[in-house]
């Protein structure tokens, strides 16, 4: 099945607009898994109603404020840039009966950018969730040792400037526990930490690069 398997994307862009004026675009991006059975079609069905959810934030919520901004603009006689929103996607990994993906999101509100990253992996037979003690559980330990890894990532970006985190960064990054919300890639686990979770908005979402498995263990 695993050489079958095919990830397509649908894509919608759209601008919305208050009496003529572009006030929102966005661009939104989902997948469907291909060729994989029923697992394939339960995958497909999570990510249609995630991408229901983005966009009816972005053409409520998101679009009733950005109609407030304009209004404001226009009373203040000062110019108004349309809000943008994206999510976007890509595979990382496809193989041994998994699937990962990797997902960022993307709002400009003016000169406030936010954003957001996340990974997902799949059991694609099963069309489940596949959590990273599964792929690390026959390994004591484990999460010690990626926790350890990630930190020392960190602590060797900070001193070197590489990445402005917050002094207390280690224990804000254990408050957002990145590990559950990973994807896989060729080099081995990536895992991001929220924009000013640890760090300035500037810094977007640090992300860390970690082994599946310790260095020299036998695959």
């Amino acid at each position: 099945m695993e050489g079958q398997v095919q990830v397509s994307w649908s894509r919608e862009e759209r601008t919305l607009t208050l009496e003529g004026e572009p006030v929102l675009t966005y661009a939104l991006s989902w997948p469907a898994v291909e060729n994989a059975g029923l697992g394939g079609r339960w995958i497909s069905r999570y990510y249609a109603r995630l991408a229901g959810s983005w966009r009816r934030r972005w053409e409520r919520e998101v679009y009733w404020r950005a109609c407030l901004a304009l209004a404001e603009a226009r009373e203040g006689a000062r110019p108004f840039q349309p809000w943008t929103g994206s999510l976007s996607g890509e595979v990382t990994l496809c193989r041994d009966g998994l699937l990962s993906l990797r997902f960022r999101g993307e709002e400009t509100r003016g000169d406030r950018i936010s954003r957001v990253r996340w990974g997902d992996v799949w059991r694609v037979r099963e069309g489940t969730p596949c959590p990273l003690r599964a792929l690390c559980g026959g390994e004591k330990g484990w999460r010690a040792r990626l926790w350890r890894e990630l930190i020392g990532q960190g602590e060797a970006r900070r001193a070197a400037g590489d990445c402005f985190l917050d002094r207390d960064w280690i224990k804000k990054a254990r408050q957002a526990a990145p590990l559950d919300h990973y994807c896989l890639t060729g080099e081995g686990i990536e895992v991001s930490l929220p924009q000013c979770a640890v760090a300035p908005a500037a810094e977007g979402c640090p992300v860390f690069q970690l082994h599946l498995r310790p260095e020299g263990e036998p695959k």
